[in-house]
């Protein structure tokens, strides 16, 4: 009989740790996977995944994907994948000051903009960046998504 008891509480214990490590993980990789928007033109698709601010408030770091339905042909030498994006915090045009993206396979790549911020951002901020060209094709994209205060 202790032995059973043994037993049953340790397939307890390990229920509950399981449980308890799924059900606090599940939302953590949910989020981690969400996306703030996505727009797509002639089969391309731009998604801003995520942003960060840094430098003290001074750049926010926007984290992008872009997919496409056939195989993504980039010339050697290319620095942008997203063509002279217009970025507004609001309804003021903030500047872009960097990108960097890499190939994840033949139809993704991922990358990051840097923007500078304005000094001045009222609570929740709708932010949108809007652009004519992603890959050397024409077309209009445009994600629109809200800052969180507490990011800033």
């Amino acid at each position: 009989m202790r032995n059973l008891t043994k037993y049953t509480v340790r397939f307890i214990g390990v229920a509950l740790f399981i449980s308890l490590t799924f059900g606090f993980a599940s939302p953590t990789l949910i989020n981690a996977q969400s996306q703030l928007g996505s727009s797509v033109d002639n089969g391309i698709r731009l998604t801003i995944n995520d942003y960060s601010i840094i430098n003290h408030g001074q750049n926010i770091v926007l984290h992008y994907t872009i997919r496409s339905n056939s195989n993504i042909q980039i010339k050697p030498g290319t620095t942008s994948l997203v063509e002279n994006p217009h970025i507004w915090i609001g309804h003021t045009l903030v500047r872009e000051e960097k990108e960097t993206f890499k190939r994840v396979s033949n139809n993704e790549y991922k990358g990051t903009i840097i923007a500078q911020l304005q000094h001045y951002r009222p609570d929740n901020s709708t932010m949108s960046i809007h652009t004519h060209g992603l890959l050397n094709q024409k077309g209009q994209w445009t994600v629109k998504f809200t800052l969180r205060t507490s990011q800033y």
